[in-house]
């Protein structure tokens, strides 16, 4: 009996990574949790970047902060985007789980240029790692 449960756990845990989201179907992330207004206005001489979170059940309890350069941006919960516009060069983005949510801070490099926009996602793997990668979806 034991081992059917354990069985049973690990399908349950391996069918739940997060899934991408397209962009079109991603919800604006709501002003109240966007903490950097200056950032995410559209600006000349700027790039853009979108940062989206995946869908699915692993981590969705939790908020999930969206830094840039150790600033905070905005925080996601599960199918939100926030596009903001950063100043042209290489910039650090971090995404970090709030609560008890599985996950420490993740960091990927952005290289900005104009009429370059970079799409990034956050979200978890199939066993459980917290992920935040370039996108093409």
């Amino acid at each position: 009996m034991k081992k059917y449960f354990l069985t049973l756990a690990m399908v349950l845990i391996s069918g739940c990574s997060t899934q991408p989201v397209p962009t079109n179907q991603a919800n604006h992330v709501p002003p109240d949790r966007i903490w950097d207004k200056k950032i995410v206005q559209k600006m000349d001489n700027a790039g853009e970047i979108l940062v989206k979170r995946d869908s699915g059940f692993i981590g969705s309890a939790c908020l999930i902060s969206i830094y840039i350069d150790g600033k905070p941006v905005a925080d996601l919960n599960t199918r939100e985007k926030v596009i903001f516009y950063p100043g042209i060069g290489r910039h650090v983005l971090s995404a970090s789980p709030h609560g008890w949510c599985a996950g420490g801070i993740v960091e990927s490099l952005a290289e900005v240029e104009i009429n370059k926009p970079l799409v990034f996602r956050v979200g978890y793997g199939a066993n459980g790692d917290f992920r935040f990668s370039p996108t093409a979806f």
